[in-house]
């Protein structure tokens, strides 16, 4: 049985052309990273999303900051937003799966917001120490 348990989840925000005020004031949260891209007048962002409950979080993180991500998506204030989800897989492990609950992986998806899964090789017993 699968389960949607993931160690980390991030939202990324490429090619960013308004302030890092303005982008919290849109995405009604705070940016953990803001900083510049090569290009000009163009930014990274980042926010960090809780996974104690992961999929109220991502359900709330649709709610509250996708239609104005989808907006910005639209009229290239943002150029590219992508939900990277991280799982960890164990050094001695010989499978790994992961479940995406439909309702979420759609509540994304609905603002243009692409998901990213990353897996991570980890040693669960220094993990555990």
């Amino acid at each position: 049985m699968t389960s949607f348990e993931p160690f980390a989840i991030a939202l990324r925000l490429s090619g960013v052309t308004v302030t890092q005020y303005e982008l919290d004031a849109a995405l009604k949260q705070l940016c953990t990273r803001f900083e510049p891209e090569d290009a000009e007048d163009s930014h990274y962002a980042q926010v960090d999303i809780a996974v104690k409950n992961p999929v109220r979080s991502l359900l709330e993180l649709a709610e509250r900051s996708g239609p104005a991500i989808a907006a910005m998506l639209d009229d290239r204030r943002i150029g590219k937003a992508v939900l990277d989800i991280a799982f960890d897989y164990p050094e001695n492990g010989e499978a790994m799966s992961a479940r995406l609950p439909a309702h979420m992986a759609a509540a994304i998806a609905a603002y243009g917001i692409d998901i990213e899964i990353s897996v991570y090789l980890t040693d669960v017993e220094d993990d555990e120490e």
